[in-house]
């Protein structure tokens, strides 16, 4: 017996093809996670389906699901939020890809966790639409969520090793498999007292307000090189995707 059928909101992670007629679709959702859905007919000249199951497509979707199927069903999809500036610009979708990728490590199939959800709706939304020059900062602040989200980022005021207190001048270090900086500057990466404290601000500031900031652009590229580190790090893989050479500087 088929379950019946749930409306919600999702993202197009992957699609294949299968068979003549049809496709197979990744999507991820916060009702259900990362889940693979066989979307009938998706080719066929009248499909529900036509135009819909583009990567980085938002949906509106709905949707039979039954825990222990490996394959769930689509029965159809609408466009919230639409692409093209993913498939026209190459930083935008280089950034986007490089998300996406660590969201789908850190979300098995099947289980949902609707706070990394939101972390990459709200990301795909601010690459979207933000400017160019603000997207190492904004790379820098989702990273940063996602690492606070997964519960794999130390407190930015305290030593991730000790637990005491960073200083606020001279040179700290830094290092991944610990979850963030630590007050000796001769272990791993020697830094800046000053970047715990550009993480906490950025971490801190949400959505388009990101656009407003006025960082120093090297703190911010050094900043989102540790952060991709640690949560790399942390993940326990390597990534197939990199950032873009152009966000680094």
């Amino acid at each position: 017996m088929n379950p019946r059928a749930t409306q919600c909101v999702a993202i197009v992670l992957r699609r294949t093809d299968w068979r003549e007629s049809s496709r197979i679709v990744t999507l991820l959702s916060r009702e259900y996670g990362r889940r693979s859905f066989l979307a009938k007919g998706a080719h066929r000249a009248k499909s529900p389906f036509l135009g819909a199951l583009d990567t980085f497509h938002v949906l509106d979707v709905r949707v039979r699901v039954r825990d222990g199927r490996g394959l769930q069903i689509l029965d159809g999809a609408r466009v919230l939020h639409g692409n093209r500036v993913f498939r026209t610009d190459a930083v935008r979708y280089g950034l986007a890809t490089h998300l996406a990728e660590a969201v789908q490590v850190a979300m098995p199939e099947g289980r949902a966790d609707p706070e990394l959800f939101d972390v990459f709706r709200g990301g795909l939304a601010l690459f979207r639409m933000a400017a160019a020059d603000s997207l190492p900062v904004i790379a820098t602040a989702l990273l940063l969520r996602t690492c606070r989200t997964l519960g794999v980022l130390a407190d930015l005021e305290r030593c991730a090793d000790s637990g005491e207190a960073l200083p606020d001048r001279g040179r700290i270090g830094f290092l991944a498999s610990e979850g963030g900086f630590v007050r000796e500057a001769s272990r791993g990466r020697s830094l800046d007292a000053s970047l715990p404290r550009l993480a906490n601000s950025i971490l801190e500031t949400t959505g388009r307000a990101l656009e407003q900031r006025s960082d120093d652009p090297k703190s911010v590229r050094n900043l989102l090189v540790l952060v991709h580190e640690l949560l790399w790090t942390q993940l326990g893989e390597e990534p197939r995707t990199t950032l873009p050479r152009s966000i680094l500087g």
